[in-house]
C-alpha cells in the first residue's frame, strides 16, 4: 500500500509470513500503560479474505516503510476478524504479544529466585526473546523476617503471567513491556530515545492541565506488619505539611514502615505526572515510541520543556496518508 503525500509512505502486513493483499487502513497504537499495544487493519474482502479463511492462530508483523526506509512496528497476534460483506471489506484487530502473557494463567510462586530469572523463565515459555536487567532480591515467602514478598497464588487463583511481571517490576522499581518478539525488564531510566518538537513540526499542539490535580495530593499507605503485628501507616504530600489537596489511600499487606514509605512516594509521583500533559498531531515517523523523551518548544507557555511520550498512535491510508497523534506526560524528575 503506498499513498503519495510527498513522503513516499507505504505499508507491508505479512500474515503467518505470507504477505496479506488489498490492504486499505492500517491503525497502530502504542503505550507505556503496562498493557498490550494494538493493531487494527482494513482490507478489500476479496483479496484478504483468502488469508483469513481457514486455521484459528494468525501472527501478524506491520512494517511501515517511509522515503525508502523501513521499520517493523509491531508484532502481534489475531484477536478478531469481521467482515463487512456490504462494503466488501475485512476488519482484523490483535494485541502484541504482551497478549501471550496476559492471556496464560498461572499459580505459581517462584520461591527461591529472582524477579529477573522469573522475568526470563516466562519470556522463554512464550517463545520471546529476554532482554532482562539482572536483579537480586529473592521473591515468594521470606520466612526469615516473616513477612510474605510475593504470594500471588494464595489470593489470586485466576492471576496472569502478566500480572506477575507487573508485580516483579513494581517490587524492583523496573518497567515492563514487549517491543517486537522481545519482553524487556528494566529500570525506567534505560529505556527511550528523543525528540524535539515545535508548533512549526505538527498539525496541532494541546496543552492539558488537571485542575483537580494540581492543587496537591496527600498518598496514604496502610499496611500491616506481621513480624511486629501492629499496622503500618505512611503518608507523602505534594505540599508541605500534607492536608491541603485531594486525598488517596492505598492498603497493601506485609509492607515495613520503608517499604510503606517507597510505595506512597511512587504513587503520588505517578499521580503527579498527570496533571499535566501534551496531545499532539503530527506527521507520522517510524521511530517515536512510548517512553521516549520529548522536548516541546517555542510554545511561548511554560508548557516548553521535557516530557515523557506515554502513547503512539499510527494510522496510515489512502485517505489521510500517514498520521500519527502522541501523548505525553510530566516525567518523574520535573514533577516535585
Amino acid at each position: 500500500m503506498v499513498q503519495g503525500d510527498g513522503r513516499a509512505p507505504a505499508a507491508v502486513v505479512l500474515v503467518n509470513g505470507v504477505s496479506l493483499p488489498g490492504l486499505l487502513d492500517i491503525e497502530i497504537d502504542a503505550n507505556s500503560h503496562l498493557s498490550a499495544n494494538r493493531f487494527c487493519i482494513t482490507a478489500a474482502l476479496d483479496l484478504a479474505g483468502p488469508v483469513f479463511s481457514s486455521g484459528s492462530s494468525f501472527i501478524v508483523e506491520i512494517r511501515l516503510g517511509l522515503s525508502g526506509a523501513w521499520a517493523a512496528l509491531i508484532v502481534g497476534d489475531v484477536d478478531d476478524i469481521d467482515i463487512d460483506v456490504g462494503r466488501g471489506r475485512l476488519r482484523v484487530d490483535g494485541r502484541d504479544l504482551t497478549s501471550r502473557f496476559i492471556e496464560a494463567r498461572t499459580q505459581e510462586t517462584f520461591e527461591n529466585q529472582t524477579a529477573s530469572q522469573i522475568a526470563t523463565t516466562l519470556a522463554r515459555r512464550r517463545g520471546l526473546q529476554a532482554v532482562v536487567s539482572q536483579t537480586s532480591t529473592l521473591v515468594g515467602r521470606d520466612y526469615q523476617n516473616g513477612r510474605s514478598r510475593l504470594t500471588l497464588d494464595q489470593h489470586g487463583r485466576f492471576t496472569t503471567e502478566w500480572d506477575l511481571l507487573v508485580r516483579l517490576s513494581e517490587g524492583e522499581g523496573c518497567d515492563v513491556w514487549v517491543e517486537g518478539q522481545a519482553l524487556y525488564f528494566a529500570p525506567p531510566d534505560l529505556a527511550g530515545g528523543s525528540l524535539t518538537l515545535r508548533p512549526s513540526d505538527c498539525m496541532s499542539v494541546h496543552l492539558h492541565r488537571s485542575l483537580l490535580l494540581s492543587g496537591g495530593l496527600d498518598v496514604t499507605v496502610k499496611s500491616w506488619d506481621c513480624r511486629g503485628q501492629r499496622s503500618v501507616v505512611q503518608t507523602v504530600s505534594t505540599t508541605a505539611g500534607g492536608g491541603a489537596g485531594r486525598s488517596y489511600v492505598v492498603v497493601k499487606p506485609n509492607l515495613t514502615e520503608n517499604s510503606a514509605l517507597q510505595v506512597a512516594q511512587r504513587v503520588l509521583t505517578e499521580m503527579s505526572q498527570h496533571e499535566r500533559s501534551v496531545t499532539i498531531e503530527m506527521p507520522g515517523d517510524l521511530t517515536t515510541k512510548p517512553r521516549d523523551i520529548l522536548t516541546l518548544a517555542d510554545t511561548g507557555t511554560d508548557f516548553d520543556g521535557s516530557w515523557v511520550v506515554s502513547d503512539v498512535s499510527r494510522r496510515l491510508s489512502f485517505h489521510e496518508g500517514f498520521v500519527q497523534r502522541l501523548e505525553a506526560r510530566l516525567p518523574a524528575w520535573t514533577v516535585f
